[in-house]
């Protein structure tokens, strides 16, 4: 390989770690919530840090926080069987911000429910 050529070899190179860069590093867009474990985003029937619902029929209901897509719960559901969840004292938000890795106040916390046999 004479020199000339290994010039462009070089460019080349630079190039790609660049890209690979950004593409690893943060210059595209905050990737969005999506687990193989969960139903998509239609079975969304509740949110926020305090939940009362009841389950319309069989299934499993999944409590998650939505920014770093940890699944905090899982739960199987009989028709009106209910599901409750709330953060009631400081100690509670100081631990899910330990286990989550986030400050507690951007946590977003959704309940996702997927009837049986779908």
């Amino acid at each position: 390989m004479n020199v000339r050529h290994c010039g462009y070899y070089a460019k080349g190179v630079a190039v790609l770690a660049l890209l690979g860069l950004m593409w690893l590093g943060g210059c595209s867009s905050p990737p969005t919530f999506r687990s193989d474990f969960l139903p998509d985003d239609g079975y969304v029937v509740g949110g926020g840090v305090m939940i009362e619902w009841e389950a319309p029929e069989d299934g499993t209901a999944y409590l998650v926080e939505k920014q770093t897509g940890k699944i905090i719960e899982t739960r199987s559901l009989k028709e009106g069987g209910s599901y409750s969840f709330s953060i009631s004292s400081g100690s509670q938000a100081d631990e899910f911000e330990t286990v989550l890795g986030i400050d507690f106040s951007d946590a977003r916390f959704l309940l996702y429910f997927e009837p049986t046999g779908r």
